[in-house]
């Protein structure tokens, strides 16, 4: 499923210990907009997952791999609100592995 939004995610395949990294950057016309429509931006796409994810729009793996990322916008946007992430940075994220779960698959 894919949702228009300002971040552009990818995943590098399992390290040793199995586990993923999620490799997030922001959208260029994200990173141009002033601080209060890059907040304003950001509360709408956790709108647009949440509605997603709500109202059936998405199911399986998909629901998964949007659940995911709306976990991680959720922590995200006090900070991208605050103006406290440097928008020009690739952002990492490590996550566990889960049994039987391809993340790959989720994202793409």
């Amino acid at each position: 499923m894919d949702i228009d939004g300002p971040l552009k995610i990818g995943v590098v395949e399992p390290s040793a210990q199995g586990n993923y990294e999620l490799h997030i950057n922001f959208t260029d016309d994200f990173k141009a907009a002033d601080l209060a429509a890059q907040g304003e931006r950001f509360r709408s796409y956790l709108g647009e997952l949440h509605a997603a994810l709500q109202q059936g729009g998405v199911d399986g793996r998909d629901a998964q791999g949007v659940m995911l990322v709306q976990q991680i916008c959720e922590q995200l946007r006090p900070h991208i609100e605050a103006g406290e992430i440097a928008l020009g940075e690739t952002l990492v994220i490590e996550v566990q592995r889960t049994p039987g779960v391809n993340l790959a698959d989720l994202l793409n």
